[in-house]
């Protein structure tokens, strides 16, 4: 069950059942509803307060920008997709029919959406103090000021696929001697020969991330 795996049991199991089940299930005719859209919104604010309350906790030094990008990181929907995986939350969302076989993104999207809306019926289930420690469970990677959670690579990939049927993004990486000898690395990232971004790092895998990283950013401004 759901609630074993996170830690918490509901006294309301009609808040639960309205977090697992998706508009899909719904629209599909699979049951009545109500769908978990409503609790997503609520669990959405409730989890954008919990990580900036773990992260001043974590970081007291940190500026506003640093906090910021790390709180950015951490809810961004890749990383609430591979958070709700870690407690297999998918086994238990009720979809339509239309989703049951639809891609990989389309289910770590719809994942993600869950999570979300459990936050949010812990919040009115329980309140404050279990929902800020249920975030506080299960986002357990947290990263460092100036750094990125890591994923960049996969995430761009996925979007990609998912939009350009398939396509996968190439990266072009080239070392570069710095200050002190350190070796660094550059990388660039295309898509069917457009530049995407560029980023640099201590090895090759992590100016790849950097550089997908940038990309990401900018397909969402774009959305």
């Amino acid at each position: 069950m759901v609630a074993e795996r996170m830690g918490y049991s509901f006294q309301s199991e009609e808040l639960l059942t309205e977090a697992m089940t998706h508009p899909s299930a719904v629209k599909e005719g699979r049951c009545s509803g109500p769908d978990n859209q409503r609790l997503e919104y609520l669990g959405d604010a409730v989890l954008q307060l919990a990580v900036s309350h773990l992260l001043m906790m974590r970081y007291p030094l940190a500026g506003e920008g640093d906090l910021s990008f790390l709180r950015a990181e951490m809810v961004r929907r890749e990383n609430l997709a591979d958070v709700a995986g870690e407690i297999e939350l998918m086994e238990m969302v009720q979809v339509g029919p239309s989703l049951e076989s639809a891609p990989r993104v389309a289910r770590r999207t719809v994942t993600a959406d869950a999570l979300e809306a459990l936050i949010g019926a812990v919040y009115l289930d329980g309140g404050w103090d279990h929902a800020n420690e249920l975030v506080t469970t299960l986002f357990t990677e947290v990263p460092e000021p100036g750094e990125q959670l890591k994923g960049s690579k996969s995430s761009l990939q996925e979007l990609l696929q998912a939009r350009f049927n398939g396509e996968v993004p190439r990266y072009e990486v080239t070392e570069n001697d710095l200050v002190s000898g350190d070796m660094r690395f550059s990388a660039k990232v295309y898509h069917r020969e457009h530049y995407l971004g560029s980023g640099i790092g201590r090895s090759k895998k992590r100016a790849e991330e950097a550089a997908a990283l940038i990309a990401l950013e900018q397909f969402r401004e774009d959305v």
